[in-house]
């Protein structure tokens, strides 16, 4: 605007300089002609100036007319509309501004155009996900949603601006709970006599500079009956199996104790059947108040612990070497809980083949966490199994319960941890948990 306005003082000055030098000719002219001179003088002074301020008019109002659409122009890019150009004609020092302003209208409406077909790509990706969305404003109504969140909800239509107290009434009350508490986790209910199963996750996001609420759900109920069948299968043919192996001896030996006795003969063979039949009974039971076990697991009782007391105590049972100095002297855990998942895992790295001199046990530091890692140089796990080991009823072992690992993975998640296991480079596996440094 600076160039503008040394423009036009510089034309005016000109054309009033201009206009000084006609009239100054005509006057030093009309003084030779006497009164009539002064006339004409007047006359030409006259109508000099009105073309004068007539051309300048012009000029004036033709470039105001530029900023005007200029100023229109730099309103209207508030209000969001990047359609308006300008023709840079006229002064050349006003050019260079409004040919920036058509270049920077292009560009706001490209980038528009570029955003808009990205935003349509990413609503179709959120319409076509099996996972319902939902979007809530500080005030609690809908902003935004895809059709799977009327499926959840059972409201039909657009939930757009609708209240979330408002779209509760059909939908079932573990679900319910889950939006009002803006909880997270996995919610199992029954409905109709069929089992049902949602992942729920709540988080809040800032969109227009204000706290939203961002609901996803997903329903698990196929991929969980999937599992849980798969499970029961596994439960079953296990279970058979070791009942077929106890009471297939036991019925066999029972035969033979009645025939002894229908005969009265070979009577000093009737108490090693009778121990057998014992013995088997014995394992038997022992099997069975296995699973009794892990159905049962109990909640932990969490309190200040000492590691060394802990170690040493599991250490009289299976031989192991302890790897690092403990890197602190007390942890929080459930001392029977922990000693019997460092027996399980310590029981697995002497059946895996390995030199006792290649068991061990390291203890580390991790922020507010104490990490273990137990490790042998046995046989290793096959890589396509290593991530069952953990499921209930799987195990790499000829005749496993396969619910040792998983107790351990269940004992260590009550204490808000992760049990990890993987192979090592060299030979062996090394199994990791977690547990809390504090409370």
């Amino acid at each position: 605007m600076q160039h503008n306005e040394i423009s036009l003082l510089h034309k005016t000055g000109y054309s009033l300089l201009a206009c000084f030098t006609v009239f100054w000719f005509i006057y030093a002219a009309g003084g030779q002609f006497g009164y009539q001179g002064l006339w004409l003088t007047a006359v030409a002074f006259t109508s000099s100036f009105i073309c004068l301020s007539s051309a300048l008019l012009y000029f004036v109002s033709f470039q105001q007319k530029q900023l005007d659409a200029l100023h229109d122009g730099i309103k209207s890019f508030k209000d969001g509309d990047f359609s308006i150009r300008i023709h840079p004609d006229g002064d050349k020092h006003l050019a260079p501004i409004l040919d920036l302003y058509n270049d920077l209208a292009r560009n706001l409406t490209e980038q528009r155009q570029t955003l808009s077909q990205k935003e349509h790509l990413l609503d179709s990706i959120v319409q076509a996900s099996p996972m319902a969305i939902v979007l809530f404003n500080p005030f609690k109504q809908v902003v935004y949603h895809n059709q799977q969140a009327n499926g959840l909800l059972q409201v039909a239509g657009s939930l757009k601006g609708k209240e979330l107290y408002g779209l509760l009434d059909n939908v079932s009350a573990p679900i319910r709970s889950f939006l009002l508490d803006q909880g997270s986790g996995i919610v199992s209910f029954e409905h109709n006599d069929l089992k049902h199963s949602y992942y729920i996750a709540n988080q809040t996001v800032t969109y227009n500079h204000q706290p939203h609420q961002l609901v996803l759900c997903k329903d698990l109920s196929l991929e969980i009956g999937k599992e849980e069948l798969q499970l029961w299968k596994n439960a079953i043919r296990l279970i058979s199996h070791e009942l077929n192996n106890s009471l297939a001896p036991i019925s066999s030996l029972t035969s033979s104790a009645e025939a002894i006795l229908e005969k009265n003969s070979h009577l000093d063979l009737l108490p090693d059947i009778l121990q057998t039949i014992s013995q088997r009974a014995s394992n038997l039971n022992a099997f069975i108040a296995k699973y009794a076990e892990f159905a049962r697991l109990p909640k932990p009782n969490i309190s200040k612990q000492n590691l060394a007391d802990t170690l040493q105590s599991v250490q009289k049972l299976y031989a192991f070497e302890l790897l690092a100095d403990l890197p602190c002297e007390y942890a929080y855990f459930d001392v029977l809980q922990l000693e019997q998942v460092l027996i399980n895992l310590l029981k697995n790295a002497h059946e895996s083949g390995s030199n006792v001199s290649g068991i061990g046990i390291k203890v580390v530091k991790d922020y507010n966490r104490v990490r273990f890692a137990v490790v042998d140089r046995g046989q290793g796990i096959t890589q396509g199994k290593i991530s069952q080991v953990t499921l209930p009823f799987f195990s790499t072992k000829q005749g496993g319960s396969g619910l040792g690992l998983s107790i351990c993975s269940e004992v260590i998640n009550a204490h808000q941890g992760q049990l990890k296991i993987k192979n090592r480079t060299n030979g062996g596996v090394m199994v990791e948990f977690d547990i809390p440094l504090k409370l």
